[in-house]
């Protein structure tokens, strides 16, 4: 359990549940296991538990197989995406609107 701000996070529930979602045996802590501190020790440690090699040959898998995941990842790659994500940083709203062609 990790405390963010007076809020107890279940770091191992959280880990089980992103097994679950990708069809991963299931996740079973060690003693080596850590705990970091606040929201960038949640982050650390929940990448740190993740097996990221099955990760990258699932997402390779997909990307071949499932047209909707390449036509995702290939929307998230454009520039387009790129203007849409730098308007919603930026402090005027109204490019990001005009940008999705919404009228202001």
């Amino acid at each position: 359990m990790i405390t963010i701000d007076e809020h107890v996070v279940d770091l191992y529930a959280i880990v089980k549940e992103i097994y679950d979602v990708l069809g991963l045996p299931p996740f079973i802590p060690t003693n080596t296991t850590r705990t970091g501190v606040g929201i960038y020790g949640l982050i650390d440690d929940v990448i740190a538990v993740l097996p990221l090699d099955d990760l990258k040959t699932l997402y390779d898998v997909k990307l071949e197989t499932r047209e909707y995941f390449k036509a995702v990842v290939t929307y998230i790659k454009s520039p387009v995406f790129m203007v849409s994500i730098q308007c919603i940083y930026l402090p005027n709203v109204s490019c990001f609107l005009r940008h999705v062609h919404i009228s202001v």
